[in-house]
């Protein structure tokens, strides 16, 4: 027998967006989300380079409460370079969630690929990546 609360017995939420950029803000007054400099590529003179970012991820079918993990993973490696754990508390299954995550200056050690990885209560939800390149002089 399954708890009501159980992990098992949660909806898995579905991931409708996500978007790096760099800047995520919420506007108190309406609640509405600014997202300032959306990309998913960056130039870089040399490395290792350290570079702000933040993200902006928004899921549904959510109910009830999730532990959630973003995974900043470099991909040719597949080494875990940063992670944000929270918490999620979804009311409406058929209601979207904004989530604003602000990291500090994320490091990117050479050029390549680097995903966002979102994980709610252990399940794998979805990514987006960015592609870091060396400029040219």
């Amino acid at each position: 027998m399954v708890e009501e609360d159980s992990v098992e017995s949660k909806p898995i939420p579905f991931l409708i967006a996500a978007l790096v950029c760099d800047a995520a803000v919420s506007d108190p007054s309406t609640g509405k989300k600014n997202l300032i400099g959306i990309f998913d590529r960056i130039k870089a003179i040399k490395f290792p380079v350290k570079r702000q970012m933040s993200l902006y991820l928004k899921v549904t079918d959510a109910e009830g409460d999730y532990d959630t993990e973003v995974r900043y993973i470099q991909m040719s490696t597949g080494k875990l370079l940063a992670k944000a754990k929270g918490k999620l508390h979804a009311t409406d299954k058929h209601s979207s969630l904004d989530l604003l995550i602000d990291f500090p200056p994320l490091l990117i050690p050479e050029e390549g690929r680097y995903e966002f990885q979102l994980w709610a209560n252990s399940v794998f939800l979805g990514t987006t990546s960015i592609d870091v390149v060396q400029q040219r002089q």
